[in-house]
């Protein structure tokens, strides 16, 4: 996942950052990632005095989300709801308008966004292990200022997208990053409708060898760590990736000549689609 804004990193001992029910009489279930956050549990904590900027919240319910929203959330910049697994409508988070960052983690119940059209201040949404938010995460395109998308699936797991054509049409963003997914149709038209958009990443196996060259003849402006021959960045066994689906992980010097021939193939490709109308 690629990092965030310096800005809203939040450590772990800064407990007036985060919101979690730290009363051990109101834990319910399962100790290590509760759930069972009351209204009551919102005060109690929020009385302790928290940042009203930045937060990070864990154990959140759909019934103290909304509370939590009409009474303390207006002045945040910067919400990250971290196993937060039973919220299933995060549609709250339209009226605030301060918000400039959202990050989304573990989710099972919610299946979509929201409308971000009076999300005036918000750039950035990162969304991982939210398989059903994943699917078809349409409602992104109701913002005009959103200029970086994060998704994630996991890394056991490739959660299903429907398509690009999700971020279809959206004027204002600069960076598109999807890892751990697998797209059910892997049209690139959706590119050419996004006029800002400067960083591309995926997974080095989401789409062909061929498909990655298409992209770089097409749109020389867009970097991304697999709009490339290789990279180190997804060799985990090895010493580099050779980007394209089914594509090997190679070992240097000793596969030198293997890598080569790789990098020769994609740039002849590269050098074919430029010159093709």
């Amino acid at each position: 996942m690629p990092a965030r804004n310096k800005e809203f990193f939040i450590h772990v001992s800064q407990t007036e950052k985060r919101l979690f029910i730290s009363r051990p009489e109101s834990i319910k279930g399962d100790a290590l990632s509760p759930c069972c956050m009351t209204p009551d549990d919102v005060d109690y904590e929020m009385a302790a005095g928290k940042d009203p900027e930045m937060l990070e919240i864990c154990g959140m319910n759909q019934q103290s989300l909304e509370y939590f929203v009409q009474h303390y959330a207006k002045t945040y910049r910067y919400l990250s709801f971290f196993k937060c697994q039973l919220i299933q409508d995060f549609s709250p988070l339209e009226d605030l308008p301060a918000l400039e960052e959202v990050d989304l983690y573990w989710n099972i119940r919610a299946d979509k966004l929201w409308n971000f059209e009076k999300n005036e201040s918000l750039r950035t949404i990162s969304i991982s292990s939210a398989k059903r938010m994943t699917l078809k995460p349409d409602l992104l395109k109701t913002s005009k200022v959103m200029e970086n998308v994060f998704i994630c699936g996991d890394i056991f797991n490739n959660y299903p997208m429907e398509s690009l054509d999700c971020f279809a049409g959206m004027p204002a963003l600069k960076h598109l990053s999807v890892n751990f997914i697998r797209l059910k149709d892997k049209s690139l038209e959706a590119l050419k409708t996004l006029p800002a958009l400067k960083r591309f990443d995926f997974d080095a196996g989401m789409f062909t060898t061929e498909e990655i060259a298409w992209i770089v003849a097409k749109y020389p402006e867009l970097s991304g760590s697999c709009l490339c021959a290789y990279n180190t960045e997804d060799a985990v066994m090895n010493d580099v990736r050779v980007c394209g689906f089914r594509k090997p992980g190679l070992d240097l010097p000793e596969q030198q000549k293997r890598l080569d021939k790789y990098v020769a193939q994609f740039n002849a490709l590269v050098e074919k689609f430029r010159n093709e109308p």
